[in-house]
This record gives structure tokens, sequence and C-alpha cells, in this order.
């Protein structure tokens, strides 16, 4: 499986990972995570972020801001992010990895829809 990290320098890249994925999860995001389903990415996908970035004073996330509408509500997203999609895991609703391809897809249509300005690390 895998999951597209996106920082707060509008870097990305792909990280592998096997189930489970939580300690991955952590490791991408600094801490301890929350999830967003944000509007501006389509079902089934869904982004986790971490849940104490603002206590933490991380800096801004230019794009998981964008894709969860901070130009409509103000609220903003902070440290770096972790793209998943919404699936099952042994049966039960949980959070699965993209294959290779279906992330590279997604990192380009970041690419493509900032101008460039969010690019592959």
């Amino acid at each position: 499986m895998t999951g597209l990290v996106i920082t707060t320098e509008n870097e990305m890249h792909k990280v592998a990972y096997d189930p489970p994925h939580y300690e991955v999860i952590q490791e991408a995001v600094g801490g301890n995570c929350e999830l967003v389903c944000p509007k501006g990415l389509q079902k089934p996908y869904c982004m986790m972020v971490n849940e104490e970035g603002r206590l933490l004073g991380m800096p801004f996330n230019p794009l998981g801001s964008y894709l969860c509408g901070t130009l409509i509500h103000g609220s903003f997203i902070v440290g770096d992010v972790i793209i998943l999609r919404l699936g099952h895991y042994a049966g039960e609703p949980d959070l699965v990895g993209m294959s290779d391809e279906e992330a590279q897809q997604l990192g380009d249509w970041f690419v493509k829809i900032s101008m460039g300005v969010v690019h592959w690390r």
C-alpha cells in the first residue's frame, strides 16, 4: 500500500507500507493523528493530520489548507499530511493505502492544480 505525504514546504513523496499503518501515519504527521475528509478531495480519499499541530506551533500546510477549504471557513491545516483512502481492512472500515499508480496520479493532479508550486521530492 502507498500513502502520499505532502509537506509544509510543498514537497510530495510516496511512502509504502504494510498494515497496520498507524506507525507510518504518525511518523508522517509528526505525532498523534486525526482524520480529515477535505471537500477538495473526492471520496474515498482522506487526509491524516497531526491533531495537536496548532498547539505544537507546526508550520502552515498550503495544499492541505486549500483542500480543506481554508479560504471559505478560515480554519487552516498545519504540519505535514498524508493522503490515504477510506476502505476496509480485515472486513472492517479502516484507512487503506492506494496503489503506487493511484498515488502518482493524485500527486500529478496536485502539481497541476498548484501550477507547479507543489512538486515531487
